[in-house]
Formats: structure tokens, sequence, C-alpha cells
């Protein structure tokens, strides 16, 4: 049963010349700090986050999708995935996080986030790092 709407597939960009993967960690939880609901302004007595998207197209941006549990009857998190199971889909909800949070969104929410982006032509090949070389001092770094 298809519930209709946009399908969140792979992050893409006008001409996608670098693909790849990304990977991050939640942050720990700290008294005095604002949570990933908070900082997206999300009820999480009603929502599951299920997905972020972080957009760099001049200024940044952030989009969270999050499931409904009240409309969709689900009080387990393993009832999410039955429910993508049945259905074939999970039905989420579109946040877009506030503009001047944003860079806090990022800095706050996770603990660490690691991108590696490679040229489209050699997504399929296995890179070998054979040699490692430090970083060039620069004219800037030399203090001119």
């Amino acid at each position: 049963m298809e519930l209709g709407g946009r399908v969140l597939g792979p992050a893409r960009t006008n001409f996608n010349d670098y693909v790849g993967t990304v990977a991050a960690d939640d942050a720990e939880a700290v008294v005095d700090r604002p949570s990933l609901y908070e900082l997206a302004q999300i009820d999480r007595d009603r929502y599951t986050i299920l997905a972020i998207d972080l957009t760099v197209d001049g200024p940044v941006t952030a989009t969270v999708y999050a499931i409904d549990r009240d409309a969709h009857g689900i009080s387990e998190h393993a009832a999410i995935a039955a429910l993508g199971e049945s259905l074939g889909e999970i039905p989420v909800v579109e946040f877009d996080v506030p503009a001047p949070n944003v860079e806090d969104f990022i800095k706050h929410a996770f603990r660490r986030i690691s991108v590696r982006l490679v040229t489209k032509d050699l997504r399929d090949q296995i890179l070998v790092v054979t040699e490692s070389r430090p970083q060039q001092p620069t004219s800037t770094t030399l203090g001119d």
C-alpha cells in the first residue's frame, strides 16, 4: 500500500560530481545542553526522528524527517520497522530547522560527523591509501 509523497533517496546535488557516504554519532546527553528534538523544535513525545538532511548551498540548512507515532499508533521503536514492512514504506513528516539554529543544531546534535566524497566515475572502485603526506605549510600559516 503506497501512501504517496516524495521518496527520500540518496543525497543529490545539481551534477553529483562527487558522491559518497556520511556517518554521525549522536551527541552525549548533557543536562544543560539542548537535545536533538529541542534543537529541531520537535515534540519528542509525539515524533521519532528517522532522517536528517544537511545542505550547504550558500547558507547551511537542515531538515529533519520524523514519524508521527500518534498518527500511526506506535508506542515502541520496533513497531516503526514493522509498519515499514507492512506498508512498504515509512511515512514521515518534514520539519525545517529554523535558520538561526542550524549551526547550533549541527554542533550540538552530533558528537562527530564524517563525510567521504569520491568522484562519481570511480565510486565503485576500491581506493587504497599507499602513502600519507603531511600538510604543507602555506604562506597564510607561516604568518607572513
